[in-house]
């Protein structure tokens, strides 16, 4: 039977990983001019005639929190439990997001015969998204004695997915007009979202019952063992072949343009991730419906204490709460994203440009506004510098470098520099790298 605490670590393993997960837009990338541009508008067309993308990598990650070390100072260390950091006493009261995705890119082959382009790619992809109450952080970082008496709002949503994708990809040239279109064919390997968020817990001041209450259900599919607290683990999916097809299938579309003005500027647009998962595999849904009442539980032991053990806790109450359950497919939708930008030409080594993107997910907006300059250092360099702001991370500075040698092209990208190196200081964290093969 599904536990409440079931719950709780699923908010633990995003706070706990949420070091190494990531946000969606590629500010430096798509003013670049290599192969991999075409990830953000797949009207993008190759001077060359054949790119082969060797495996590469990406991350992004971004919160409304501040940075990670400032929100928790020593966390996960056995027997010493979760200490808070300074950021936790100003978190506001709802919308705590994180958010962002992991890709691990295994080919992206292009071929280009006079104005035509075509593409094949194949990635395996980590998505998250969390919306979390301040109550939910102070619960797991300073503890339930704080609450005694206290109706407190636990309503949180979670998505939590980790997939393969398969792209085809067109593009051609009309003109001054470039038209270009990808489909994707998905294949879900794990996971978990939210589909009813209703939820909160009271602790009576004297005899300190415990009473979940609300209309909660969460949907999961592929999730590993939850029956054992010390053999828990919560795996969206390794990078493996294991995982190729399954059974959870699904389908989403990239459509692009661009549009030469004149010789020194050219307009773009482009919409991403049109499209759905439908889940079948390994699937549950967990329930909890009305008020729930577990007596004999003493928080009073954890007023005062600037760290707990969940060990003992979760173990405590480990079968306090039941939860219902039920097996049904369910679709999960793609984070559609949206680029507007242009560029313009200043002369034959220098291009400057601008772009607002867009992504609206799960119920909140994320715009970005972004700057650019690229410089051309005679055949082998491409550099390129960025500004980009975006809700509550107004300065991001970035540098993007392209270095091409005979059939070879290393290339790099981050939006914000400080973040790719001190990830733990920082709020948005965007890197990306890669080797290309170009004929």
């Amino acid at each position: 039977m599904f536990k409440y605490r079931f719950l709780l670590l699923i908010v633990l393993f995003v706070v706990y990983n949420s070091t190494i997960t990531y946000s969606q837009q590629q500010v430096g990338l798509h003013f670049m001019n290599i192969w991999q541009t075409s990830k953000t508008n797949p009207a993008y067309i190759s001077d060359s005639t054949i790119v082969v993308a060797l495996p590469g990598f990406h991350l992004n990650y971004y919160n409304t929190t501040g940075d990670f070390n400032s929100l928790i100072v020593d966390y996960l260390n056995e027997g010493q439990g979760i200490k808070s950091g300074e950021a936790l006493s100003d978190l506001p009261s709802t919308d705590n997001i994180l958010r962002g995705i992991l890709e691990v890119e295994i080919f992206n082959i292009g071929y280009r015969f006079g104005n035509v382009q075509l593409g094949i790619n194949y990635a395996q992809k980590t998505d998250m998204f969390l919306n979390f109450p301040k109550n939910l952080a102070q619960l797991f970082l300073q503890g339930n004695g704080q609450f005694v008496g206290e109706h407190i709002n636990l309503s949180h949503d979670i998505h939590l997915t980790s997939y393969n994708e398969f792209g085809l990809s067109g593009a051609i040239q009309l003109n001054k007009l470039n038209v270009g279109a990808r489909i994707k064919f998905l294949t879900g390997i794990a996971n978990t979202s939210v589909e009813k968020d209703a939820i909160s817990l009271f602790t009576d001041d004297d005899v300190y019952q415990l009473t979940l209450d609300g209309n909660y259900a969460l949907n999961a599919s592929g999730l590993a063992n939850v029956d054992d607290l010390n053999n828990f683990n919560l795996s969206l999916g390794s990078y493996s072949f294991d995982n190729f097809f399954t059974e959870n299938i699904g389908l989403a579309v990239d459509l692009g343009v661009t549009y030469e003005v004149n010789k020194r500027l050219r307009l773009s647009a482009s919409i991403l991730d049109l499209g759905k998962i439908n889940w079948k595999k390994d699937v549950t849904k967990y329930i909890n419906q009305g008020a729930t009442t577990y007596e004999g539980f003493d928080f009073a032991q954890f007023v005062g204490n600037d760290s707990i053990s969940f060990g003992n806790v979760l173990d405590t109450i480990e079968n306090t709460f039941n939860f219902s359950e039920e097996s049904e497919s369910y679709l999960t939708e793609m984070p559609v994203k949206i680029y507007v930008s242009g560029t313009y030409q200043l002369n034959e080594k220098t291009q400057i440009g601008g772009l607002l993107y867009y992504e609206n997910y799960r119920g909140e907006h994320f715009p970005v506004l972004g700057l650019s300059a690229n410089a051309k250092f005679k055949k082998i360099f491409n550099v390129g510098a960025t500004y980009s702001a975006r809700k509550n991370s107004f300065f991001n500075f970035g540098l993007n470098l392209a270095i091409n040698h005979k059939v070879f092209q290393f290339f790099a990208s981050a939006d914000n520099v400080v973040g790719a190196f001190q990830p733990y200081k920082s709020s948005n964290v965007n890197f990306r790298t890669g080797l290309n093969l170009i004929f």
